[in-house]
């Protein structure tokens, strides 16, 4: 799985708020708009592949700090 598909899901599951994960997603490097992430996280829009490497980075450190 990679790490939009696992966002998507912890999103959906409620494990992590939208804005939370967008917040980590942005501290890390990224520089999506949150509705943009938003449709990013979804499928809807895509963005260059690198976003997916900031994803994964962000979902690290939620998960470093025990907030996953």
């Amino acid at each position: 799985m990679d790490s939009r598909q696992a966002a998507r899901t912890l999103v959906l599951e409620h494990e992590v708020a939208l804005d939370d994960l967008w917040a980590w997603y942005w501290a890390n490097g990224g520089n999506a708009k949150l509705w943009d992430f938003d449709a990013y996280l979804f499928g809807i829009l895509e963005r260059d592949p690198f976003d997916l490497r900031i994803l994964g980075w962000a979902m690290e450190d939620l998960e470093a700090r025990s907030l996953l």
